[in-house]
Protein backbone atom coordinates (compact mmCIF):
# COMPACT_ATOMS: atom_id res chain seq x y z
CA UNK A 1 0.00 0.00 0.00
CA UNK A 2 1.26 3.51 -0.92
CA UNK A 3 1.82 5.60 2.22
CA UNK A 4 -0.29 8.95 3.05
CA UNK A 5 2.21 10.79 1.61
CA UNK A 6 1.69 9.22 -2.03
CA UNK A 7 -2.17 8.55 -1.49
CA UNK A 8 -2.36 12.42 -1.16
CA UNK A 9 -0.34 13.92 -3.75
CA UNK A 10 -2.38 11.23 -6.10
CA UNK A 11 -5.84 13.16 -4.44
CA UNK A 12 -3.95 16.53 -5.25
CA UNK A 13 -3.98 15.22 -8.96
CA UNK A 14 -7.95 14.81 -8.89
CA UNK A 15 -8.00 18.75 -8.55
CA UNK A 16 -6.19 19.18 -12.15
CA UNK A 17 -8.08 16.44 -14.09
CA UNK A 18 -11.13 17.87 -16.21
CA UNK A 19 -12.68 14.55 -17.05
CA UNK A 20 -15.29 13.29 -14.61
CA UNK A 21 -14.68 9.69 -14.88
CA UNK A 22 -10.75 10.05 -14.93
CA UNK A 23 -11.18 12.12 -11.25
CA UNK A 24 -13.18 9.10 -10.34
CA UNK A 25 -10.43 6.56 -10.83
CA UNK A 26 -7.80 8.93 -8.98
CA UNK A 27 -10.31 9.31 -6.00
CA UNK A 28 -10.88 5.33 -6.05
CA UNK A 29 -6.92 4.85 -5.68
CA UNK A 30 -6.19 7.51 -3.20
CA UNK A 31 -9.61 7.47 -0.52
CA UNK A 32 -10.65 4.68 1.99
CA UNK A 33 -14.18 3.52 1.74
CA UNK A 34 -14.91 5.96 5.05
CA UNK A 35 -13.83 9.25 4.23
CA UNK A 36 -14.02 12.82 4.86
CA UNK A 37 -12.64 16.12 3.67
CA UNK A 38 -12.86 19.70 4.49
CA UNK A 39 -12.04 23.05 3.57
CA UNK A 40 -13.10 26.28 4.08
CA UNK A 41 -14.10 27.00 1.17
CA UNK A 42 -16.75 23.61 1.26
CA UNK A 43 -20.09 24.59 3.07
CA UNK A 44 -19.84 21.65 5.00
CA UNK A 45 -17.20 18.26 4.92
CA UNK A 46 -17.73 16.11 2.10
CA UNK A 47 -18.22 12.29 2.86
CA UNK A 48 -16.66 9.37 1.07
CA UNK A 49 -15.17 9.30 -2.67
CA UNK A 50 -18.54 10.63 -4.37
CA UNK A 51 -18.97 13.54 -2.00
CA UNK A 52 -15.60 14.46 -3.19
CA UNK A 53 -15.94 14.01 -6.94
CA UNK A 54 -18.82 16.33 -6.17
CA UNK A 55 -16.70 19.28 -5.06
CA UNK A 56 -14.29 18.57 -7.28
CA UNK A 57 -16.83 18.88 -10.17
CA UNK A 58 -18.11 22.01 -9.06
CA UNK A 59 -14.25 23.06 -8.25
CA UNK A 60 -13.66 22.42 -12.04
CA UNK A 61 -16.24 24.02 -13.32
CA UNK A 62 -15.84 27.50 -11.14
CA UNK A 63 -12.19 27.41 -11.85
CA UNK A 64 -11.36 25.29 -15.58
CA UNK A 65 -8.34 26.98 -15.94
CA UNK A 66 -6.83 26.01 -12.15
CA UNK A 67 -4.06 23.76 -11.73
CA UNK A 68 -3.06 22.65 -7.50
CA UNK A 69 0.51 22.00 -7.69
CA UNK A 70 2.15 20.22 -4.74
CA UNK A 71 5.32 22.52 -3.39
CA UNK A 72 7.80 19.28 -2.56
CA UNK A 73 7.51 16.10 -1.34
CA UNK A 74 4.75 15.71 1.44
CA UNK A 75 6.07 15.22 5.07
CA UNK A 76 4.57 12.34 6.04
CA UNK A 77 4.36 10.14 10.11
CA UNK A 78 2.57 7.64 11.56
CA UNK A 79 -0.15 7.73 8.88
CA UNK A 80 -0.45 11.96 8.50
CA UNK A 81 0.96 13.42 5.56
CA UNK A 82 1.35 17.15 5.01
CA UNK A 83 2.00 18.91 2.03
CA UNK A 84 2.39 22.99 0.71
CA UNK A 85 0.57 23.35 -2.70
CA UNK A 86 -0.14 26.12 -4.80
CA UNK A 87 -3.12 27.17 -6.99
CA UNK A 88 -2.73 28.69 -10.23
CA UNK A 89 -5.08 30.49 -12.28
CA UNK A 90 -4.48 30.95 -15.94
CA UNK A 91 -0.83 29.74 -15.30
CA UNK A 92 -0.56 32.60 -12.40
CA UNK A 93 -0.15 31.74 -8.80
CA UNK A 94 -3.76 32.56 -7.56
CA UNK A 95 -3.77 30.77 -3.46
CA UNK A 96 -1.38 28.86 -1.34
CA UNK A 97 -3.03 26.03 0.36
CA UNK A 98 -1.62 23.18 2.65
CA UNK A 99 -3.27 19.61 3.16
CA UNK A 100 -3.17 17.85 6.20
CA UNK A 101 -4.18 13.88 5.62
CA UNK A 102 -4.90 10.92 7.56
CA UNK A 103 -4.42 7.37 6.26
CA UNK A 104 -6.08 4.91 7.15
CA UNK A 105 -7.07 0.71 5.92
CA UNK A 106 -7.92 1.12 2.26
CA UNK A 107 -6.72 4.78 1.60
CA UNK A 108 -6.63 8.57 2.88
CA UNK A 109 -9.88 8.62 5.54
CA UNK A 110 -9.52 12.24 6.15
CA UNK A 111 -8.11 15.77 3.90
CA UNK A 112 -8.41 18.77 5.56
CA UNK A 113 -7.28 21.65 3.19
CA UNK A 114 -6.06 25.00 4.53
CA UNK A 115 -5.45 27.87 2.33
CA UNK A 116 -2.70 30.44 3.40
CA UNK A 117 -2.89 33.06 0.96
CA UNK A 118 -5.66 34.06 -1.59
Amino acid sequence: MADAGEMLVTLLSAWNEADADARATILDEALAASFLYEDPHAPAPFEGADGMAQYLTIFRTNLPDAMLLPLGTPQVTHGMAKVRARLNRGGEPFAELTFVAQAGDGGLVRVTGFVESE
